[in-house]
């Protein structure tokens, strides 16, 4: 039985400090959390889009952390628009798969790789044929499906999890109230998609048909 409990610790002049442990057995340890990071391609819509797949993933008990060294799951939120947009997401991935690949085999922990955005919904299942130690790629209009997808990841039967539908339900019918107060501004999403089709644009394809909140 994992029994929490607050270990004082000594100082110099022997006062008694108050610092959160954890015990398992016989060995105390300190408490630890899952930390998630987000790289973040692109326009303002997919820094509304991270910051709300922080939202999102709080109540599995991922926090947020500045750097990939050191995380339980990494998260690119791609961006489709810029010039090789694909390949340097495959460039990054392959960086991500040393990283993966080294906690694994000197740390003994699972690191969850996870593609979002405009790029997981164009290129979707070739993703993780090109970078099979890819976990999840989910689209911009199912990230509120994050805590499902990452339920249904297992790294020992090689288990993914794809979402790049346009689901029939309102994403931000879906999304929770945010986590933490990010400061005074933030980005708000009041009209996604687009219905025009032009020909140099691939946002109906990777955001879907226009959409605007009431």
């Amino acid at each position: 039985i994992e029994i929490l409990w607050k270990l004082k610790s000594f100082d110099a002049t022997s006062q008694l400090k108050w610092t959160g442990m954890t015990l398992t057995g016989q060995n105390p340890t300190l408490k630890s959390e899952k930390f998630m990071f987000i790289k973040t391609y692109g326009c303002q819509m997919n820094v509304y889009d991270s910051d709300r797949m922080t939202d999102v993933l709080a109540p599995l008990g991922y926090a947020p952390t500045s750097q990939a060294d050191g995380a339980d799951m990494v998260i690119l939120n791609t961006c489709h628009i810029r010039e090789k947009a694909s390949e340097k997401v495959f460039s990054e991935l392959g960086r991500l798969r040393m990283m993966k690949e080294h906690a694994r085999d000197q740390q003994g922990r699972n690191v969850t790789i996870a593609v979002a955005g405009c790029v997981a919904q164009a290129e979707g299942e070739e993703i993780t044929r090109r970078a099979p130690w890819v976990d999840i790629v989910v689209g911009p209009q199912t990230y509120h499906r994050l805590p499902e997808l990452v339920s249904r990841v297992d790294p020992a039967a090689r288990a993914r999890a794809i979402d790049t539908e346009f689901p029939e339900e309102i994403k931000f019918d879906q999304l929770p109230g945010e986590h933490a107060p990010r400061g005074p501004a933030a980005f708000l999403s009041v009209q996604e998609g687009c219905d025009k089709f032009c020909a140099f644009c691939v946002v109906p394809y990777t955001r879907g048909a226009e959409f605007s909140r009431p």
